[in-house]
Order: C-alpha cells, then structure tokens, then sequence
C-alpha cells in the first residue's frame, strides 16, 4: 500500500468561490532577459524567480490565485517541451524553469501577497522517449512497459474505454490499474504538495482516466481540485464531479457557449439553455466551477472574432457570471494569437502595460468582484431574445451582453423583463453613447460604477448621472452594460 502523508488543512472549493485566478505558462508570463521568443515552439526563458517579480503585476489587475503550467522534468530536457506536460520525472523540477528552492519561493512570495497557487499536474500519460512506442527508458519515475496500456491511438472520442486505454497524441499512457502506477501516483501527489505548499492542483485529461483512481485519490488529496474534462456536456462533467472524486471542473460548456454567442453571433438562447442546464446539473456548486473563454488549448478569442467589442461582452461575461473567473495570461493586453502554440506568446513583449484599455477594463472588474459577495449571489435571468442576454447576481448587480460586435447598433426590448425589480428609470430606442464613469469616494455606499451607458432620444446624460449619483447615495447597484441597447433597466430593492 502508498504511504499516506499527513494533510494539513488547505483550501477545498468552496474557498475559492470568492477567488480570482489568473492562468500563466511559466516559460512564457516572465523572463529574466525579455528574450525574442521567435521560436514559439521551443523555450523562451520564462522562470519562478522572474515570475516573482511580475507577482504585483497579477495582484494589482485584480486576481489572487495564479495557475501555473505543469513544473516537473520533461522527457530528455526536450527543448520543445516548455509546455511541461511530457513528463520524465515527477520528482525533479524543469531545470528550464529554475530549482525547488525556485518553487518554494515563488508560492511563498505569492502567499505573502494573499495569491493562491495552482499547480498543473498529470497522472494520465508522461513525455515519450526516443526508442519508440515500447521505450520508456527515458521515464525515470515509471521505466517499464507494464506501467503503460498497450500502445493505440484515440480514434473514435465518443468511445470511452479508447479514450481511458489509448494514448492522447502519441503519449505512453499510465494504467492506473497497475499496482504500483496507481500507488505512486498518489503518493507523489501528497509529496509534491507538501513539498511546495500548493493550494490546490489543476487535473489535466481527466476523462482518460477511470473513476476507481479518481476516488481513491480524492481520499488523500482533501485540498482544492479542477478537473479538465474537455466536453461541451455538463452530465459528463458531473460524473467526474462529487464528493468521492474530483472536487470541481472548468466550465467547458460556459468557453463553447461564449465562443458560439457573443464570439460567432449565434442566439443568445444558447446562453440561456447554458445557465439552465448547468444550474439543474450542478445546483449551488455551479459556484465552484471555473469558468473561462481563453486558454492555452484553444486559439485566442480575438483570433476568431477580431472585434473588440465581442471582446469586452466576453470579458464582462466571464467576471459576473456564477462561477470561479480564469483569466488566460495576457487577455489583459488583447493578445490574439491563434492555434498551440501561437497562443501561447511571450508576455513581456507586451510591456506589461498597466495603463492599456483592458487592464484598465479587467481591473475594475475584479474590485468589484472583491467589494461584492459574489460567490454568495443568485444568478437570475432578466431578458433573452436573439442577440442580447440579461441578467442579475442578487439584486446588486446587473450584466447585459450582446452577440452584435461593434457598431451603433440599436435593439428594443418590446417586453420588461419578468423579474421582480423596482423600475430605475426607463429608457428607450437608445443610440450607442459611450462613457466611462467613476463615483469617488465623496460617495461612502460606493467606489465605483462600471462603463457603458446609452444615451436615450430627449434624455440628458447629465441628468443621468446625478439621478444615478443620488440614488446610490442609498445604497449601490452596479450596472455592466455591453453594447446593448435595451428597452427597460432596472434597479434592485436591496
């Protein structure tokens, strides 16, 4: 049997419904000489130590818990796997990347600025040696061939027993069936956090593997778990998502809903049927799954849907909707890349711009992530119709996205949205006026009101503001407002 190491008390969950994360590829987020990166394929000189340096950076757009990309020594020291998910030793950090002592410092200099890390980690397959579909003499952790299911590939990926026993492009895959794969997976598990004091750990391919794993893990490893299970179907999710297994998942129907909406135009009711059916599936812990419309599999948003606005819709989105917020690294300075690995450029060629528009955007966002209870409010839909969804976080807060990009489009609502909210003011058959607008601290109920108004026909936008100045003199609500033009606003009785 695996030794079982003694578990302190580490964040589950629930602890980080109120958390903000930030994803990050370690070779790519900093560098310690801002090298060219002109090779997107191999190594570009990203490391803990310059990591640490950028910590602030992290903390002052608003997060505080980063992802890190999988830490642990790669098949040969390839100089192609800066990626770090073909695995050679699971006991020896990439050199690339910096030591142990490197790690150690880096989750300690986040904790001090209140950061949880993340690691990414891999029990499902390890890197490939040179010798062929049998040679795993490269493998220090598991050598032999009886670790690894009989070579095949995955062919059909609605077949479930292919996608357990075959490989994930060409990587030997672990049989978690084998007595010693099995034991060893889990003691490293225990091992690696208590040796670097993650807060919890992001599960790749966790479909490849079976459930009998995932539950005898699931008893050893209590702290915070998010399982990757690539699929646009919340039952599949959730029957890896429990109590017994792993304790959360990303929210990969919420990436393909945004994609197919607010990305490509398609009908808002998408994002509707999203909302209903992952709330009749998962209940209160839809709070606890990350949700996201970036990340290093996928190519960037602006790649597909080169419109800024679409972009802002999604960002917005992605802060206020239930669920834990991931934002992919670099997002914040309108990185576009396309597939793997131009989606995975170097972030100081930006600059780190602390001053761009949506650093600045993301920003505000997450204040009033943390001001707001969100992990605590009640997601309810305001208003759907084909290019516009509405919708509040308790009686506080208010989102409108539209799928229409950019333009001085005009939509009218023909119905009030059927919610229970007092009248704020109503306003009709706007053209598309933009502002951004801050409530100083003159102002003791609030810090601030986020972005876009519209200006109604005969309506003065003064006005607006000091009816608007006025009333949260009472009590705030806060309004995000995408590019959408709608008949009736509300305000919440709080």
């Amino acid at each position: 049997m695996f030794s079982i190491i003694s578990i302190l008390t580490h964040p589950a969950a629930k602890d980080f419904r109120s958390r903000r994360i930030y994803q990050l590829l370690t070779d790519r987020f900093a560098s310690n000489d801002n090298g060219n990166c002109d090779n997107l394929g191999n190594y570009c000189g990203g490391t803990f130590n310059a990591m640490v340096s950028k910590l602030d950076y992290i903390k002052d757009l608003g997060y505080d818990a980063i992802w890190i990309s999988p830490t642990l020594e790669q098949a040969h020291n390839a100089s192609n796997l800066y990626h770090g998910y073909a695995i050679a030793n699971f006991y020896a950090t990439n050199k690339y990347f910096g030591s142990d002592q490197d790690l150690i410092n880096l989750v300690n200099e986040a904790h001090k600025r209140d950061i949880y890390v993340i690691a990414d980690v891999v029990y499902n397959h390890v890197g490939q040696c040179w010798g062929g579909s049998y040679d795993y003499s490269c493998i220090t952790t598991f050598p032999k061939s009886e670790y690894y299911h009989n070579p095949c590939d995955i062919q059909d990926w609605s077949d479930q027993w292919q996608v357990q026993n075959c490989r994930l492009c060409n990587l030997p895959d672990l049989n978690q069936n084998n007595q010693f794969v099995h034991d060893e997976l889990i003691h490293w598990a225990q091992w690696y956090q208590q040796k670097f004091n993650f807060d919890g750990f992001r599960i790749d391919t966790v479909r490849h593997i079976n459930h009998d794993f995932w539950r005898d893990l699931r008893k050893v490893t209590p702290w915070f778990n998010i399982a990757e299970i690539f699929v646009d179907d919340f039952k599949f999710i959730k029957s890896f998502v429990s109590d017994e297994e792993v304790q959360t998942a990303l929210n990969y129907p919420f990436y393909f809903a945004v994609d197919r909406t607010i990305g490509s135009g398609q009908s808002m009711y998408q994002l509707q049927a999203n909302f209903h059916d992952g709330n009749d599936i998962f209940g209160d812990t839809l709070r606890d799954l990350g949700i996201f419309f970036e990340n290093h599999d996928n190519p960037r948003f602006l790649s597909q849907h080169n419109d800024l606005k679409r972009y802002e819709n999604a960002i917005v989105l992605m802060h206020t909707w239930t669920g834990i917020p991931i934002l992919y690294y670099g997002c914040e300075q309108d990185m576009n890349g396309g597939n793997d690995p131009d989606n995975r450029r170097a972030l100081w060629k930006t600059g780190y711009n602390q001053n761009s528009v949506h650093y600045k955007f993301i920003q505000i966002l997450n204040k009033l992530r943390k001001q707001m209870p969100f992990e605590t409010l009640n997601q309810q839909e305001l208003f759907v119709a084909e290019d516009v969804y509405a919708f509040a976080r308790g009686n506080r807060v208010m989102t409108v996205v539209t799928n229409r990009g950019s333009g001085n489009q005009v939509h009218y609502c023909g119905r009030q949205a059927n919610f229970d909210f007092k009248k704020y003011q109503l306003f009709q058959n706007y053209f598309l006026y933009q502002f951004q607008l801050y409530i100083n601290s003159m102002f003791s109920s609030v810090s601030f009101l986020f972005y876009y108004f519209f200006q109604p026909f005969g309506h003065r936008v003064n006005q607006m503001i000091d009816d608007i100045q006025r009333d949260l003199l009472q009590r705030p609500l806060y309004f995000f407002i995408q590019q959408v033009i709608c008949g009736t606003f509300f305000r919440g009785n709080v």
